[in-house]
């Protein structure tokens, strides 16, 4: 393998960064082109394949307004293998979304998952959803 793990997750931190100022640039190179790839995004909704996550994952960074914005990331857990790897972090930061004029925290709990491809990693799966403080079971 041409690139290390950790040399990829400086290069997949930048890209998250600029991901959430809106520019979806640094990102989409570092996503595999797989038809087995898939996201469980940040904005909700479920995409599985290039076709679908390409442009989903397009869209979202259009819901960033820029605001330099630096996500800080936390990994609870990190695994390398021979071809596939995978992070748990909680991800924090500031953003400015399309649909609100005033700054909000944005702070996600995401689990991913990347593989070996062409000398390099590539995000395979993203599973990204907003942190909630625990809390028990409702119901009626």
């Amino acid at each position: 393998m041409s690139q290390s793990f950790e040399a990829f997750l400086i290069q997949f931190e930048q890209a998250n960064t600029a991901f959430v100022n809106g520019d979806a640039s640094l990102w989409l190179p570092l996503v595999s082109r797989s038809e087995q790839s898939s996201i469980f995004g940040g904005f909700g909704g479920q995409e599985v394949g290039w076709s679908q996550i390409g442009p989903r994952y397009a869209w979202a960074a259009s819901q960033f307004r820029p605001s330099g914005a630096k996500v800080e990331f936390e990994y609870l857990e990190k695994h390398v293998g021979s071809d596939t790897a995978y992070t748990v972090a909680i991800e924090r930061c500031t953003v400015r979304h399309l649909s609100q004029p005033e700054a909000v925290p944005h702070v996600l709990r995401a689990t991913m998952v990347f593989r070996a491809e062409d000398g390099g990693w590539k995000i395979a799966h993203r599973h990204a959803d907003p942190l909630s403080p625990t809390a028990s079971p409702s119901g009626p």
